[in-house]
């Protein structure tokens, strides 16, 4: 009799016990605290408020997807973003997730703020100059990049010894210390410069004025045996958007149109790290900074490609752009389109990216931003090689966002 009275009671204990233990699991991470998220788990976005441009950031999902809208982080300060002409033109993180740089131009010319990610602060790097963020420097100290500068401003200037006759800097996000790089040639004169996956070398290209093409050349990262690789005339003469192979051997690059209007259909080009075996491979949009982008097993390469050729108002017009995203595989030499605004209902599909396995491309879809309120782009995914006659799967992939400026 007593063994009856006791199941009930016995049986409620133990339903308790797995409640009261489930409820403690679930409320952990608040008694707890919101577990650390590490800066290389967000991605980092310049939004548009009332204050003007603001730096912002998203949890990261699996694809590089922002997983919730941006939460703003600081205003970037003097009076940035206030005025429409105001424009941010790269936004990175550091490959040691220290820092994030806000390359941006307004009507005077073009500074770079720089985002500490531990301390919260932002600061002008390197400071009293005005000039352009280039590319993160891999290897080194995880913070250093490459930085084109164009004008000192005052006497507080840093100055190439005792005179202004800078060529590349390699500036320390940190410190701001600068150390020059010759190029042979003076900084006004340099299109684009890319150090290699190992950071030991420096591809990068330059000319003497509009109509005069481009000479391309390449270097060890301190100067050193500089090679001069091929110059280019014509009509698709501007060499730039250096993009090297993850192993370094190959570089895919663009040809510019070297004429007065911006957005002219460039040609999208491969060549061996020495300047050999060099071979057009698709027409891509031009003048946008579009890069192209290697897929990580270096067999593809995505870029984006301008679908209104005819129009000639988007040969000067930023927002008559209409573009897809295109694929070209080197081991079968074919190129195909793999995103379209018939499949996103989007007039811009920009800004290409790789998963790890190199099957699927992530993009942005959006119709052209607003110079007031920013843009409200969507990430998509393109799976590739799904139907019979290697059809993509795009679907969306993360939430529409509002108020975009810029995202790195």
């Amino acid at each position: 009799m007593k063994r009856k009275i006791l199941w009930p009671f016995l049986i409620l204990c133990i339903v308790t016990v797995l409640v009261g233990g489930f409820t403690a699991w679930k409320l952990y991470p608040q008694f707890m605290g919101p577990p650390e998220v590490t800066s290389n788990a967000y991605i980092y976005y310049t939004i548009k408020d009332a204050r003007g441009f603001v730096l912002a950031r998203s949890p990261k999902g699996v694809d590089g997807q922002p997983l919730k809208s941006p939460q703003p982080l600081i205003a970037l300060g003097n009076d940035f973003g206030r005025v429409s002409s105001d424009a941010v033109l790269t936004l990175q993180l550091s490959p040691d997730n220290r820092y994030v740089v806000i390359d941006g131009n307004r009507d005077h010319g073009e500074q770079v703020w720089m985002y500490d990610v531990q301390a919260g602060k932002i600061t002008f790097k390197p400071e009293a100059v005005m000039g352009n963020f280039l590319r993160w420097l891999p290897g080194s100290n995880g913070h250093t990049f490459l930085y084109r500068p164009m004008f000192p401003l005052g006497p507080s200037a840093p100055m190439d010894g005792d005179s202004w006759n800078p060529g590349l800097w390699s500036v320390d996000a940190a410190t701001g210390a600068h150390a020059n790089i010759n190029i042979g040639t003076a900084s006004a004169k340099l299109i684009d410069a890319v150090p290699s996956p190992d950071g030991t070398r420096i591809v990068y290209s330059t000319t003497e004025g509009l109509g005069l093409g481009s000479d391309t050349y390449v270097m060890q990262s301190d100067g050193s045996r500089r090679t001069h690789l091929f110059a280019t005339t014509g009509l698709e003469s501007v060499a730039g958007l250096f993009a090297w192979s993850p192993d370094g051997k190959q570089i895919a690059y663009e040809r510019l149109a070297d004429s007065p209007a911006p957005f002219l259909t460039a040609g999208l080009w491969s060549m061996d790290s020495s300047g050999g075996r060099q071979q057009r491979l698709a027409s891509v949009d031009g003048g946008h900074g579009y890069m192209p982008s290697w897929s990580p097993d270096g067999q593809k390469l995505a870029y984006v490609v301008r679908m209104n050729t005819g129009d000639h108002r988007a040969d000067t017009s930023q927002q008559a752009l209409q573009s897809a995203i295109g694929v070209f595989n080197l081991h079968t030499h074919q190129a195909h389109l793999i995103a379209t605004s018939a499949q996103t209902g989007q007039q811009w599909n920009i800004n290409p990216s790789w998963s790890a396995q190199s099957d699927r491309v992530i993009f942005a879809a959006l119709s052209p931003a607003n110079t007031v309120l920013g843009g409200m782009p969507r990430y998509w995914s393109a799976q590739l090689n799904v139907g019979a006659n290697g059809e993509t799967q795009v679907v969306p992939i993360s939430p529409v966002l509002s108020h975009i400026v810029a995202s790195g």
